[in-house]
């Protein structure tokens, strides 16, 4: 069982770096192209929908997690049946679903000149919205396979799926962009290949799973356990889009729908990058979830704390490349008209920081269904968020809307989801754990001193980026293998390459 975890989670991971890779070397050919033929509004809107429908999708925030979590252990105990008759049950939630987001959806058409600033049509911005939402929607119909090959850990087939179709897509954006330079034709085609997708990975999943899936004998199967993850979830998830996916909305309400275009290009290369952090992550947490079930604490806990190291270092290195670089690669990329300021630059670089700094801890908490512990929490650090973002956006403009992000994690969850944790999986105190945050704290501030001073005897140019980005990988590298060198969390490291 061990070595099945290991070997899906790098076929995943192996999967998931080549998809990434695609994907991010067409979409900074294809931002590129978009701005020569369309204005910086048109990527203000594609941001603004995109959180738009993300807290849209707000229904479905609690399900995902809690399907996933309810089929770790029928999976894992080949209990085909019951696999079968809780594939079906989602099904019908996800459907129900899909037509609840999409009528919800089209009732906020009214109101959404409340949340745009800009001199578009205003029939033209709702035709986009629906083309957005209908996109949004199709992606429910295919939910629950996607679930079920998330549970058996075989996230690298949906990724293999994901790759040919962003492929085709981005390359279709690039060539209708240069023949007819028009926003509507750009979005009809992200819709097509969203459909065609969704239809691709259903038929592949049901050939793969044909029997979990057409499985005849129904069983009963208690449903409060699941409605409880559920209620769980969608209060803690609620509260996390509340505080991811509303910055683009103040921005476009508090400044202009053109400073959302402008966030967008950063926010670019920052989920290129964290897209590849997500690879390790999704297919980390499946193999977690079924590490939960053997009830292995001492093992648990020591992968865990191998995740901390792993994800602090990723967290440092990019904050520092981010805060010393981000505006070098804008101006290069697109031109020195798209760049904020650095101090706005700081506080977005230091909130990825924070963000994987603490991944392993909510990967854990997920992996072992700690929903209802955390179900108010992520609720209170929204409220915090939102009333600070208004204060702070009034008085700093983009840069309040991004530092009150970061006030309500340190004020909230960055200390108390490590407390419930450690007291329910791991059955000790989480003082172990602010110890190696605080060492891995450090380091990070003392690979950015470092890097921060050699940066400055670098002059600008592409070739010069690339030896920055090498020197910061390099620093950082250096300073933290020579404090963790003969640390436990580098012993399990070897051990899993041994294995």
């Amino acid at each position: 069982m061990s070595k099945s975890r290991s070997k899906n989670a790098i076929l995943n991971i192996s999967f998931g770096f080549i998809a990434q890779i695609g994907i991010l070397i067409l979409s900074f050919v294809g931002r590129r192209i978009f701005l020569k033929f369309l204005s910086v509004e048109y990527l203000g809107i594609n941001g603004l929908y995109s959180n738009i429908l993300t807290v849209l999708s707000l229904a479905e925030l609690g399900v995902d997690t809690a399907v996933l979590f309810s089929l770790y252990k029928p999976v894992a105990e080949n209990n085909v049946a019951l696999v079968s008759s809780l594939i079906r049950y989602f099904r019908r939630i996800y459907r129900i679903l899909a037509f609840a987001v999409f009528a919800f959806g089209i009732s906020l058409i009214p109101f959404l000149k409340y949340f745009i600033q800009s001199e578009l049509s205003q029939f033209d911005l709702i035709i986009y919205y629906i083309l957005f939402l209908t996109n949004t929607v199709a992606s429910y119909f295919v939910a629950h396979k996607v679930a079920l090959l998330s549970a058996h850990q075989e996230q690298r087939i949906q990724k293999l799926v994901s790759l040919t179709s962003t492929l085709i897509l981005q390359a279709l954006h690039i060539v209708l962009l240069i023949i007819w330079k028009n926003y509507y034709v750009y979005i009809i085609a992200t819709v097509a290949t969203t459909i065609i997708n969704n239809i691709i990975l259903g038929i592949i999943c049901g050939k793969i799973h044909h029997n979990e899936l057409n499985y005849q004998e129904k069983i009963d199967f208690d449903k409060k356990p699941i409605y409880k993850r559920i209620y769980s979830t969608f209060l803690y998830k609620i509260g996390s889009v509340l505080v991811n996916s509303t910055d683009n909305i103040l921005i476009s309400i508090l400044i202009n729908t053109a400073a959302v275009g402008l966030y967008s290009n950063y926010y670019t290369v920052i989920i290129a990058i964290q897209g590849f952090i997500s690879i390790i992550t999704t297919s980390l947490i499946s193999g977690i979830g079924n590490l939960s079930v053997t009830g292995d604490k001492k093992r648990q806990h020591d992968i865990f704390n191998m995740l901390l190291l792993f994800y602090h270092f990723i967290g440092a290195v990019g904050f520092i490349g981010f805060s010393l670089l981000f505006n070098d690669v804008i101006t290069i990329w697109l031109g020195s008209q798209f760049v904020f300021n650095q101090l706005i630059v700081t506080i977005i670089s230091f909130n990825f920081y924070l963000t994987n700094a603490i991944s392993p801890v909510w990967m854990y908490r997920e992996a072992n269904g700690l929903f209802d512990k955390v179900k108010i929490l992520m609720l209170i650090r929204a409220g915090v968020n939102l009333a600070l973002s208004i204060a702070l956006g009034l008085i700093w403009g983009v840069f309040g809307i991004f530092l009150a992000t970061t006030i309500s994690l340190l004020t909230t969850g960055f200390w108390y989801e490590p407390k419930i944790l450690f007291s329910n999986v791991f059955l000790t105190s989480s003082r172990s754990y602010w110890r190696i945050q605080s060492k891995y704290f450090i380091l990070s501030i003392t690979s950015y001193l470092f890097s921060y001073f050699l940066m400055q005897l670098i002059p600008s140019g592409i070739a010069f980026l690339i030896v920055k980005m090498g020197l910061i990988i390099m620093v950082s590298s250096l300073i933290f293998l020579i404090f963790v060198l003969n640390s436990q969390e580098v012993k399990t490291i070897k051990s899993l390459i041994k294995r």
